[in-house]
């Protein structure tokens, strides 16, 4: 099944991302991957992906700053943002909101609830 959407995977922890490129590659999606903010933004400037999935703690760059530079970049092309980290009380992802585009799923996350996600915002 061939899919011309663009994914870019920021995280630090190896397995996450090769868990989440895995499943999308098998569903047909071009996988990109990243490990810290600095290049995960390189490669968002770069690449013009469809969807960007981040972590928030990560060297380098975290996620938040790394999401709110990247939403100045949603005035050329729109893309979706997903942001994962774990425990993060509502108060502390007041921020995410506050994005275009850009949604919160909270780790330990399920694959078939990010792809979900996917298709909601491309209106499969």
């Amino acid at each position: 099944m061939e899919n011309n959407k663009r994914v870019l995977v920021i995280d630090d922890e190896v397995h996450i991302r090769r868990v989440i490129e895995l499943k999308f590659k098998n569903q047909g999606y071009h996988v990109t991957t990243a490990t810290n903010g600095e290049e995960g933004l390189d490669l968002i400037k770069t690449q013009k992906p469809d969807v960007v999935i981040t972590d928030i703690m990560m060297p380098k760059l975290d996620g938040k700053t790394l999401c709110e530079r990247a939403n100045e970049f949603k005035k050329e092309w729109p893309f979706l943002t997903i942001v994962m980290t774990c425990r993060i009380s509502p108060t502390e992802q007041e921020w995410i909101g506050k994005l275009e585009d850009t949604v919160f799923i909270e780790k330990p996350f399920s694959l078939s609830s990010i792809l979900k996600c996917i298709d909601q915002y491309f209106g499969k």
